[in-house]
């Protein structure tokens, strides 16, 4: 019991290191519900189910083999104390996983150890009894050794779900809005203050020489509120934000998830607006990004 203590306050610290100083317990409510709730590493074993069952192989195949092989030793009554330690990280690793989905890095590289041991025992055995049936056993226990193989699965299966699933081309279309080609069009505009989706913050500072005020970080509580309060609410809301912090240009992806989860809780909102093709009168979209996944519109605000 020591041992799993040890293990589990140890795979805690390292996976939330946040959980010491516990900066989440002061974020706003707002920022909360319609951000951190939805960050992929954050979703737990349950929300990984509903929404992307095809990630469970690649995040928790190899651990959960690793699990049932030590399960079965200690069952044979063959224990040993790096077997017991090792268990026991593996097991709080894997409870972590299940938690939010982030732990299965840890729980991913501790199954490293109880299945290369069952390799190395296979390999053994095809050197001491030699045969077909031993060597094809053994190919069978390095392939489902190996996370990358679970992940290969995993993404096939994906792919071949998705083919015909509603909401495959927004899928596309997000994508898509994140790649560096999507912001050639914005890099070449004169810099100003961007309004974007969180999801969208990084490519801009990254790809171009504009500003922005959202990203993916929880500690930017004033920028996050801010791009929240403009695509959440009405079309005037979001005309004077705009006002008041010098915006110049709105990047727009229809197909961000960010961006639908917006239009969602606020179907009267401005993000709606724009993904209904609703443009206020403050606003146009410039020409050349019409056709494209990002659109970019112009402010016609004076200042």
């Amino acid at each position: 019991l020591g041992v799993l203590a040890l293990g589990v306050a140890a795979v805690a610290a390292l996976a939330f290191p946040q959980c010491l100083s516990a900066p989440f317990s002061d974020l706003d409510p707002r920022i909360r519900v319609n951000w951190l709730d939805h960050v992929s590493e954050a979703q737990s074993l349950f929300q990984i189910i509903m929404q992307d069952p095809a990630q469970v192989a690649a995040r928790y195949g190899t651990p959960v083999l690793a699990i049932i092989l030590l399960v079965l030793r200690f069952r044979r009554g063959d224990w040993r104390r790096h077997d017991v330690i090792v268990g026991s990280l593996m097991l709080a690793a894997f409870v972590v996983s299940v938690w939010q989905v982030r732990g299965s890095v840890f729980s991913i590289s501790l199954a490293i150890i109880p299945l290369s041991a069952w390799i190395g025992d296979w390999r053994r055995r095809a050197e001491t009894s030699p045969s077909p049936r031993v060597s094809a056993k053994m190919v069978a226990v390095w392939l489902v050794s190996v996370n990358a193989i679970w992940t290969g699965v995993a993404s096939a299966a994906a792919v071949a779900l998705e083919d015909d699933a509603p909401g495959r081309d927004d899928k596309k279309a997000s994508s898509s809005c994140e790649a560096e080609k999507a912001f050639a069009t914005l890099a070449l505009l004169p810099n100003t203050n961007v309004l974007a989706v969180s999801n969208l913050g990084s490519p801009i500072l990254a790809y171009t020489g504009h500003h922005a005020f959202s990203g993916p970080y929880h500690r930017n509580v004033e920028g996050n509120l801010l791009t929240m309060d403009a695509f959440m609410g009405s079309p005037a809301q979001a005309k004077s934000v705009v006002e008041r912090h010098g915006v110049g240009l709105v990047a727009f992806c229809s197909g961000n998830a960010e961006t639908a989860l917006f239009a969602r809780r606020a179907p009267d909102g401005f993000a709606a607006a724009l993904m209904r093709g609703e443009v206020p009168d403050w606003l146009e979209i410039m020409p050349e990004s019409r056709s494209e996944p990002l659109r970019i519109y112009r402010v016609l605000i004076p200042g």
